[in-house]
């Protein structure tokens, strides 16, 4: 990710994601959490894991909220998911 490159200090960027993985869109190896540790048999969250990145290339979480979406697959089929919208400031 290149955005302390591309985001002037004072910035802000928007993220929203169902923190949804899936092998057959994303490999497995580019997964943000969404794993067990092998060491400590725990969870690694994906907010978790997403709020490092960010803080180690210089932002600061200032917002967070869930956000509701329906994607239409077909005429007569929604899916209805919740995905999590953050701001981050560079510092």
């Amino acid at each position: 990710v290149a955005l302390p490159g591309i985001v002037n200090k004072g910035g802000v960027v928007v993220i929203v994601t169902p923190f949804t993985w899936l092998e057959e869109f994303t490999n497995r190896a580019k997964w943000l959490g969404g794993v067990i540790d092998p060491v400590s048999k725990q969870p690694i969250h994906s907010k978790d894991v997403l709020r490092t990145i960010m803080e180690e290339q210089g932002f600061e979480k200032i917002h967070e909220e869930e956000m509701p979406l329906v994607i239409r697959e077909h005429r007569r089929k929604y899916q209805y998911i919740v995905s999590e919208a953050s701001g981050w400031r560079k510092k």
